[in-house]
């Protein structure tokens, strides 16, 4: 299934060129346009689920199987020192291209390029009992 006005599945379709480094069945992986560093690549499933909460676990396991095995490749052919796995959910978490994708990102000590800043506040135990509650199954 695919989305006729959606980027990924126009790149999928060979409608949109793209440098596509990997492909299966289920996935297409390819270079960023817009990259944070150099071998930035997004994984996509071949076909159209707008988010993680839609997407079928098996084509979920696909998807970051090819992650898995493109992180490796980057981290050994671009000698880089690590990297980031970053998958963004609804407007709210960054996601703007809604096909859900899974960027890897080579990352050097050194970079710049961005850092996810955790707060460091612990909790009160009413805070962590509430959400507790909430969450629990």
């Amino acid at each position: 299934m695919k989305q006729k006005d959606c980027i990924f599945c126009k790149m999928a379709d060979r409608e949109i060129p793209s440098r596509i480094i990997f492909e299966n069945d289920f996935t297409l992986a390819f270079l960023d346009i817009s990259p944070i560093s150099k071998g930035h690549t997004i994984v996509i499933p071949k076909n159209h689920y707008s988010n993680l909460e839609v997407i079928p676990d098996y084509e979920l396991s696909e998807v970051y199987k090819v992650v898995k095995n493109l992180a490796i490749r980057i981290h050994k052919k671009i000698k880089i020192d690590g990297y980031n796995v970053l998958q963004n959910n609804f407007v709210a978490a960054g996601q703007v291209i809604k096909h859900f994708h899974v960027h890897v990102i080579p990352r050097n000590n050194d970079d710049e390029k961005f850092r996810i800043k955790i707060p460091r506040v612990q909790a009160s135990e009413e805070e962590l009992e509430e959400i507790f509650e909430i969450l629990k199954a």
